[in-house]
C-alpha cells in the first residue's frame, strides 16, 4: 500500500548545503548523542563483529556486524556506502571536546528491534585520527571507487553477511542515504530475491547531471530562504531581504541592494534567479567541464570524492532503471528541505511507481527535514526527528519474522 504523508517537524531548518550535497550524514560540531528515547524500548544486550573480507578484485575491506544477544537468527539491515566514502563507525567530533559514532544509532536502535546492523568501510577509506571527518585515505585504492566497483562492494557485503551466524538470510534489507540509495537500489536489482527490502533516504531521484543543477538552483536558493523567508512563502520580498533577520546581507552579501537578486524586477527574489550566482557550474554541466565540478566539490564541499566521479555520475543509468526490476518492500523518506536532492524527485518517482503498480513501494515525505532527515536532533537533543522515527518503524514492520 502507498503511504504518502506529509509529517511537521518542529526541528529547525538546517539547509547544510556544502555537507548535504554529496551526501554527508554529519556537520562536524554535533553534540553528542543523548539518547532519550532509552526506555521507549527494551534494552538489549549485543555483539559487533569484525568482519574483514574481500572486494571482487581483490582489495581488502572490512566490516562490523552488531548482533542483539538473542535466540534465533536475525533480520538485518546493511548500510551502503555514499559518495565521498565512509568509514566503518563514521566518527566525528561532538562540539565539546569529545567525539561520538554516527553508526552507534544504528547499533543501538536495530538490536532494539531483534535486527542486526552491518557497516563496512568504503575503498580506500580507514579509520584515522585527524578531525573532521577521523579518516585515512590510500588514494590509489580509493580512486577504484567507480559506481559498478561500489555496487560490486554491495555484493561482496551482502555475500560475507549471508555467511555469519545469528543471521536470516531471508531477511537482509539494505539501507542507502543519497548516493547510497542508487548503489543500494542497483545491488538489488542483481541480487534479486536474496534482497528482502530498501531503505531510502535523501534519495538521488534522477541522474547526477540534473540532480546536480537543483544543487546550483533550488537547493543552493533553500539556504538563502532560511536566511530571509520569515514569511515560509518559498520566495524572498524586497522588505525580508532589507529586514536582514539574521545579518547575512550585511555579512555575506556586504549590503548589496535587492535588485542584484530580483533579476527580472517583479519585487521577490525566486529560485531562478539564484542562476546567476551559481551559473560557472551550471556551465560547466553543460560543457561536461569536470575540471570545474570536481574543483567546486574539493573546495566547496570539503569532502574528497573518486577520480572521475562526476563523468562517472553523468553517464550512469538513474535510479528507476533498478527500481522498476524489484518485487519488494522499498521505502522512500524524503525531507521538503533537502538541499542535495529535490522532494519533487521523489514524488515523481511515486507517479513512476503508481503507474508500474509498484504495490510494495512506500513514500514518506517529512515537512522541514534536509538532507539527513534530522538526524541531527538525535545527536543534539537525544530525541529522533520524524524521519528517522518512520525508517525505524519501517524496518520494524518489515523485519518481524512473520
Amino acid at each position: 500500500m502507498f503511504t504518502s504523508k506529509i509529517t511537521s517537524s518542529r526541528f529547525p531548518r538546517m539547509v547544510w548545503i556544502v555537507f548535504a550535497v554529496i551526501g554527508v550524514l554529519l556537520a562536524p560540531s554535533l553534540s553528542r548523542a543523548r539518547d532519550a528515547d532509552a526506555g521507549q524500548e527494551a534494552a538489549v544486550k549485543t555483539k559487533t563483529i569484525e568482519i574483514p573480507f574481500r572486494s571482487h578484485d581483490g582489495y581488502e575491506m572490512f566490516g562490523k556486524l552488531t548482533l542483539p544477544e538473542t535466540r534465533g537468527r536475525h533480520g538485518v539491515v546493511i548500510y551502503v556506502q555514499t559518495a565521498e566514502g565512509m568509514t566503518v563507525d563514521m566518527k566525528r567530533r561532538d562540539g565539546r571536546g569529545g567525539t561520538f559514532n554516527y553508526f552507534d544509532l544504528y547499533r543501538k536502535k536495530l538490536p532494539e528491534m531483534n535486527v542486526a546492523f552491518f557497516g563496512y568501510e568504503g575503498r580506500g577509506i580507514q579509520m584515522g585520527e585527524s578531525p573532521p571527518r577521523y579518516e585515512k585515505i590510500d588514494w590509489e585504492y580509493y580512486d577504484t571507487s567507480t559506481l559498478e566497483n561500489k555496487v560490486r562492494d554491495v555484493i561482496s557485503a551482502v555475500r560475507i553477511v549471508q555467511k555469519q551466524a545469528g543471521v536470516d538470510k531471508q531477511r537482509i534489507f539494505l539501507m542507502g542515504a543519497s548516493e547510497g540509495t542508487l548503489l543500494a537500489a542497483e545491488a538489488a536489482s542483481r541480487l534479486g530475491k536474496e534482497i528482502a527490502g530498501l531503505i531510502l533516504y535523501g534519495v538521488l531521484s534522477a541522474n547526477m547531471r540534473e540532480n546536480f543543477r537543483y544543487i546550483m538552483t533550488g537547493g543552493a536558493f533553500l539556504a538563502y530562504l532560511g536566511y530571509f523567508d520569515t514569511d515560509k512563502d518559498g520566495r524572498i520580498s524586497k522588505a525580508e531581504f532589507e529586514a536582514d533577520p539574521k545579518k547575512y546581507r550585511e555579512a555575506v552579501f556586504k549590503n548589496a541592494p535587492f535588485g542584484a537578486f530580483d533579476r527580472n524586477g517583479d519585487g521577490f527574489w525566486t529560485a531562478d534567479e539564484t542562476r546567476f550566482l551559481t551559473k560557472v557550474y551550471l556551465d560547466a554541466i553543460d560543457e561536461e567541464n569536470y575540471e570545474v565540478l570536481n574543483r567546486w566539490v574539493k573546495t566547496a564541499a570539503g569532502v574528497s570524492t573518486p577520480k572521475d566521479w562526476f563523468k562517472d555520475h553523468f553517464a550512469h543509468q538513474p535510479i528507476w532503471t533498478f527500481l522498476a526490476k524489484l518485487d519488494a518492500p522499498i521505502g522512500f523518506f524524503q525531507g521538503s528541505v533537502d538541499a542535495a536532492a529535490p522532494i519533487e524527485g521523489v514524488k515523481k518517482l511515486e507517479e513512476e511507481a503508481k503507474k508500474a503498480g509498484k504495490s510494495k513501494m512506500e513514500f514518506h515525505y517529512f515537512d522541514g527535514l534536509d538532507h539527513t532527515l534530522g538526524i541531527a536532533a538525535y545527536f543534539i537533543k537525544g530525541t529522533l526527528a520524524e524521519g528517522h522515527k518512520a525508517i525505524f518503524e519501517f524496518i520494524k514492520r518489515h523485519t518481524e519474522k512473520k
